[in-house]
């Protein structure tokens, strides 16, 4: 019995051994730190004050033209709908107008009066010759043909504006290349020329405003000329900077907020009117502090990380004193030294195989 109570805990030893020389034994992850983490200096920065303010995207008026019907009729045809890129002189509508039929033959008229004129001139020409008619009765010919050709003028020019197609229907085309913001027109509706609504707007959108709204107790901080970043849900990784052109000087009664404009590039059509969006207005606080970007810090339970860089296999997670957060960088109380390498891309992926 005792042999057998003997040989029980040497085993148990042995099981204990193996445990622990495989702990021991670990293998830690392995990897080498490359361009994709975009190692960073820590250096010292003069602290940003940061505003945040809400607003809209809007187009810029003086790109954005409201087209009115200039003949009334029925609609025959809708070729263009909200959101379509349309170029100029593009047919948008076509409409069945009496008013365009009656244009049309004012036209016709006054091209036959045209040649009428001619042939009467012609036959005072001869009858001069042959001294069987006047000098005046052949210098009343020749003005009527001249009164003929300027009301045909008169009649083609007539014709290019309202842009009538051979068949009498009056085609709403496009002055200007642009996006169709707004529509207030379909098939076998009755169009009147005197509507006082606009049946298509359209705006170039290769360049547009963001409106700000900017409370009374921050106005005093607000001027022309500030950098902003914008930041739109559609793209919450990207942010895209202008200057303030223009800031109202009257109080809106119901937000009690004035408006800031902001022009911005939009040569990829990523801003869209009427998106809702966040401004980001900074302006320099007394003092300088550690400044690290965003992406550099993490946050996991309740506590700010940074992944320190040592070497191209080496790093290491350091816990940081956050003063305050805008809305790119991250300013450092405590935890990081001038001149230390720091992660600022990726860096989630590093931390989590360090402290798994």
């Amino acid at each position: 019995m005792k042999i057998s109570i003997y040989f029980l805990l040497l085993f148990m030893l042995l099981v204990q051994a193996c445990s622990s020389d495989k702990t021991t034994n670990k293998v830690l992850p392995t990897f080498h730190i490359d361009n994709t983490y975009a190692v960073q200096n820590v250096k010292f920065e003069s602290v940003k004050e940061e505003i945040k303010l809400t607003g809209k995207v809007i187009p810029d008026e003086n790109n954005l033209v409201k087209i009115y019907p200039l003949m009334g009729g029925k609609v025959v045809s809708v070729d263009a709908e909200i959101g379509d890129l349309v170029t100029t002189k593009k047919t948008l509508a076509v409409i069945n107008s009496s008013e365009a039929r009656g244009f049309q033959k004012d036209l016709l008229n006054a091209k036959n009066e045209v040649e009428i004129a001619r042939k009467n001139l012609t036959v005072q020409e001869e009858l001069f010759k042959t001294k069987f008619s006047s000098e005046k009765e052949l210098l009343v010919a020749k003005k009527e043909l001249e009164f003929t050709k300027n009301e045909l003028s008169r009649a083609e020019e007539t014709y290019k504006v309202f842009s009538m197609s051979k068949g009498g229907d009056y085609i709403v085309r496009s002055p200007v290349a642009g996006f169709i913001l707004d529509k207030n027109i379909g098939p076998e509706l009755q169009i009147r020329s005197d509507m006082n609504d606009y049946i298509f707007s359209i705006a170039r959108l290769d360049e547009v405003y963001v409106s700000l709204n900017i409370y009374e107790n921050d106005i005093q901080k607000i001027r022309v000329g500030q950098t902003v970043n914008i930041q739109v849900l559609s793209y919450p990784d990207k942010l895209y900077s202008g200057k303030i052109t223009k800031i109202q000087n009257i109080i809106d009664p119901v937000t009690k907020t004035i408006q800031a404009r902001i022009r911005l590039q939009n040569k990829k059509f990523e801003l869209k009117p009427d998106m809702n969006c966040t401004g980001y207005v900074e302006f320099n606080e007394k003092g300088k502090m550690i400044a690290v970007p965003k992406s550099a810090v993490i946050f996991d339970a309740n506590k700010n990380y940074v992944m320190v860089y040592i070497s191209p296999t080496k790093v290491e997670p350091r816990e940081v004193l956050v003063h305050k957060e805008t809305s790119d960088k991250v300013y450092i109380l405590q935890g990081l030294s001038k001149g230390e390498k720091i992660l600022t891309q990726n860096v989630l992926f590093i931390y989590d195989a360090v402290t798994e």
